[in-house]
This record gives C-alpha cells, structure tokens and sequence, in this order.
C-alpha cells in the first residue's frame, strides 16, 4: 500500500487480481530514491500503465531513467504543429481531480 488513498484504488481495480505485484513493482519504485517517491509521479505511471501490467513494468523502468518524461506523457498533449504542447491533467491532485483547475 502508498497510504494513499486515490493512488491505493487505482492500483486494486486497475490490476485486480495482479494488484498484490503491482504495489510491489510501486514499492520498489520508491524505495530507488526520494525523486521517486512522488504521487505526482506514480499517478502518472498508473495513467500511462493503462491497465496492463506489462505497461506498468514499462513505465517503472521508464521513471528510473526520465521521471520528466512520465510526466510530460501523462499530462501533456501535442496541440499544434512542432513541438507545441498543452497541459490537459496535473497528477498533483487526485486522478478525480487530475482534469480539472489545469494550469500551465
């Protein structure tokens, strides 16, 4: 369990059955270094995770390397020609809350 309480339900009904291995995966995550102990972040493996286990393994080797990476995939959007981006999640708050009061 993170203790957190949002994060706690995602884990249980997105994986079920394999959530057990899944707060272990989060777990070891975190244990990494403090950069890596962040809802913020975790929220956004889980939203990238999309609800497949070989994704989350994905996405936790993929925060060991460029946590600012999850972050920009998770909550950002391409929104115009080049590089233009648009912030359309803040993971800062609850996946309830993640869609709502976006800024920049």
């Amino acid at each position: 369990m993170t203790n957190i309480p949002d994060i706690d339900q995602r884990i249980k009904t997105d994986f079920g059955n394999q959530a057990n291995e899944a707060f272990e995966l989060i777990k070891t995550l975190v244990a990494g270094g403090r950069h890596l102990n962040d809802p913020r972040l975790i929220r956004c493996i889980l939203f990238l995770a999309d609800k497949n286990f070989e994704k989350l393994k994905i996405m936790i080797d993929s925060a060991k390397t460029d946590t600012c990476d999850i972050i920009m995939w998770a909550e950002y959007i391409q929104s115009g020609p080049g590089d233009q981006t648009k912030r359309v999640r803040d993971f800062r708050n609850t996946f309830e809350l993640s869609e709502t009061d976006v800024r920049e």
